[in-house]
């Protein structure tokens, strides 16, 4: 089945995806392109067939609807430039998870998937045209004006607590010492640990680590994983195949890289295990003697590459992963 949940979101960030007659224009064209593709074939479904593909794209659009709902009253959501930034391809609904669909064939996935991903494309193309000729919010009625007055200049308040220093603007890390802490509520709600439904021939157990969508699953029983959202390092982004969990440690030293320290983003010698050390709480090293799965002390990272380190998650899911995972546990990389 594919995703439809990713790819509503890949058409909706082609413009204002927080404008709701954006989403909706898109919504309605993805029906529309996707009935007409799955009918047309080849070759032609079947109506229970085309009932499955048009009840998972409904489960997605509901879900993207309530994220939407739960969240407009957010930060994030109030400033569309920071979102985009911030969002990535989301993995399958959590709906979907909840429903044990008939697998299809080989050649049915084979035109299918091809077929949805030009629709979401033409959709977000729609959106984009109708933006260009109207789609303006209506100018403010007199009740409105009167509403939107200017507030009476209130007393000033303290300024709030600034964030800590970053040490590098390109990728956002924070530097050697400085703690960002354990998670951070600004970490998109999709790169938060959640069972999700997941089906694969790894036995339960196994680690996989999607580097192009910044995702790590925990296989569980029953087709379900555990997902955890995670920053890949450049050191590790080139990192492919089979590994196996070889070592595991709490609180681990952390030593800066050279070219960290001449760069002065680092001080040279060996950082003491603690919060404020970038691998974090926690550290999995793989058989390959160079690999490590580890915390951090930047959680706003998870869902970005980055510069330093290798595979790494908030604190808190650094925790979580290695109080599961057993030695000798398969990891599998995957683009």
């Amino acid at each position: 089945m594919p995703d439809y949940y990713a790819i509503l979101w890949r058409a909706l960030k082609k413009g204002n995806f927080a404008s709701a007659q954006w989403r909706e224009n898109v919504f309605q064209q993805t029906r529309q392109m996707l009935l007409a593709q799955l009918r047309a074939g080849p070759p032609p479904l079947s109506n229970a067939d085309i009932r499955l593909h048009t009840d998972a794209l409904e489960s997605a659009i509901r879900t993207i609807q309530s994220e939407f709902a739960r969240n407009a009253g957010s930060e994030r959501f109030r400033d569309e430039r920071a979102f985009k930034q911030k969002t990535e391809l989301a993995a399958e609904s959590p709906a979907a998870a909840r429903r044990k669909a008939t697998p299809f064939g080989a050649p049915q996935i084979v035109w299918v998937v091809p077929a949805v991903i030009v629709a979401a494309i033409a959709a977000g193309a729609y959106a984009l045209v109708a933006s260009r000729h109207g789609d303006q919010a209506p100018a403010p009625s007199k009740v409105e004006a009167a509403n939107n007055r200017p507030a009476a200049p209130q007393p000033a308040q303290p300024s709030p607590k600034p964030r800590p220093v970053l040490a590098s603007a390109s990728d956002g890390d924070l530097a050697p010492g400085v703690d960002g802490g354990s998670t951070d509520a600004d970490v998109p709600f999709f790169f938060r640990r959640q069972p999700v439904f997941y089906r694969t021939a790894h036995p339960v157990g196994t680690i996989i680590i999607d580097k192009q969508q910044h995702f790590l699953y925990l296989i569980q029983p029953n087709l379900v994983a555990l997902r955890y959202g995670i920053g890949v390092g450049k050191p590790c982004a080139g990192v492919a195949g089979l590994r196996k969990v070889a070592s595991k440690l709490e609180w681990p030293e952390w030593q800066a890289p050279a070219e960290m320290v001449e760069r002065k983003l680092a001080p040279a010698g060996i950082m003491k295990g603690g919060p404020g050390n970038p691998l974090g709480a926690r550290v999995i090293s793989l058989d390959d003697g160079s690999t490590r799965i580890h915390g951090t002390n930047a959680p706003r990272t998870i869902g970005n590459s980055v510069n330093s380190g290798c595979i790494r998650l908030v604190n808190d899911d650094a925790v979580d992963l290695y109080n599961r995972v057993s030695m000798g546990a398969r990891v599998v990389f995957s683009d």
